[in-house]
């Protein structure tokens, strides 16, 4: 405790200063009384009076914030926490958590309080999800992670005291349907299928075709393909380096977004074949036509401005994703959902087929869990065997 002394036109006064530190959250708090005396009796007199000052002032605070917390939005506390995880997370993780804790939120009750959202809620929601509406096992999942990593927030900031129900909950994987075992198996093309596949896009839109092609030979990701630059490939060696992606949440007309790629695994040196080179080759080749035409005032190709990427449209932009596969619907491959995506796998199962192992597929494509691989090095493998047992019935002595 410090006094201070005050003289105005009433005479002498003393003000008595205290700080007292909140053991709840570690921080100090300062009061202060003013007295018309100094005395040893006066001192004892204001140190009771600023500590019963302190000990009201937590009071109310706890009070209010008891108050707060019973009036508080299970949609506040997820806006709270996505402003937090904002922060710390690419713009189209952010977008997906976002449309997930929507997802969430359309589940329950209207305007529901956090209070009143309970485990078996919780629980209720990802098993109608998973169960009875039949979304993947990845999605539920992945929404029951970003609730329970919401309620850990929510916890840290004081708004709870237990989640340990939440966190107990967990997502048994369900057996799967006929329907979506030909799901998985639907998710590359056969080589004859690629053939044909590309042979109609090739008639819709020849440049997506090539970038298609070079997809289904290197197993990049779409924005990874989006993303090469000239610097970024070394025709001499016959390699390319992945060190970013285009992210693909931007509109026409923004500026080009390049971002990291997805994770540490996805930065990798992709060996190139022949007819990958040529590829490359073809880009670059109509690329600088397309430039020096538009210099010379070719109105077809007058908007072109070199920015040093590959796989571009008219105007020097690298494609967008959604416009690709706005193109790729216009496919049509039998029992097949055409996407960039799907000449990703395909170059994976190709590697399958041929034998490469495991764990060279894993980083030519940049994964780093196998789940993903394995799924479709399982499926090649099951067809292989079924075309053995075929070819032993061949065998005759």
């Amino acid at each position: 405790m410090w006094i201070t002394e005050k003289k105005n036109g009433k005479g002498t006064r003393y003000m008595y200063r205290e700080r007292f530190q909140d053991e709840r959250t570690g921080k100090n708090i300062a009061v202060s009384i003013t007295l018309n005396s100094n005395s040893r009796h006066a001192q004892k007199i204001a140190a009771e009076m600023l500590r019963d000052k302190f000990q009201k002032k937590v009071g109310n605070q706890k009070e209010e914030k008891a108050a707060r917390i019973e009036s508080l939005t299970l949609a506040a506390v997820c806006d709270e926490w996505l402003s937090v995880s904002d922060l710390t997370v690419k713009e189209l993780t952010r977008r997906n958590h976002r449309a997930v804790i929507r997802k969430l939120q359309s589940q329950l009750p209207p305007g529901i309080l956090f209070n009143d959202f309970t485990p078996a809620m919780a629980e209720k929601v990802v098993n109608t999800l998973y169960y009875l509406d039949a979304l993947s096992f990845n999605y539920v999942n992945g929404l029951l992670v970003l609730t329970k990593a919401m309620l850990k927030y929510a916890k840290k900031a004081g708004y709870t005291n237990d989640i340990s129900d939440f966190e107990s909950i967990r997502l048994k994987r369900r057996p799967a349907t006929p329907e979506e075992l030909k799901k998985r198996s639907n998710k590359f093309l056969d080589q004859k299928e690629l053939k044909e596949c590309l042979s109609q896009l090739s008639r819709i839109n020849y440049r997506v075709s090539l970038a298609m092609e070079f997809i289904s030979l290197t197993g990049l990701r779409g924005g990874e393909l989006l993303a090469l630059r000239r610097e970024d490939v070394d025709l001499d060696k016959r390699q390319l380096k992945v060190t970013g992606t285009l992210v693909n949440t931007r509109k026409n007309g923004d500026e080009l977004q390049r971002g990291t790629p997805k994770n540490i695994y996805s930065y990798r040196t992709v060996d190139l074949n022949t007819r990958a080179v040529q590829i490359l080759e073809w880009f670059y080749t109509d690329n600088k036509r397309q430039e020096q035409w538009g210099r010379r005032g070719n109105s077809l190709c007058s908007k072109y401005k070199d920015r040093g990427y590959i796989f571009t449209t008219t105007t020097g932009m690298p494609y967008n994703l959604p416009f690709i596969d706005r193109l790729l619907r216009q496919v049509d491959i039998p029992g097949k959902h055409i996407s960039a995506h799907i000449f990703r796998h395909t170059h994976i199962t190709m590697l399958a087929a041929m034998g490469v192992p495991l764990k060279a597929i894993m980083q030519r494509v940049g994964h780093n869990k196998p789940d993903t691989t394995l799924g479709i090095y399982t499926h090649v493998s099951e067809s292989m065997q079924k075309e053995l047992c075929e070819k032993l019935d061949r065998i005759s002595v």
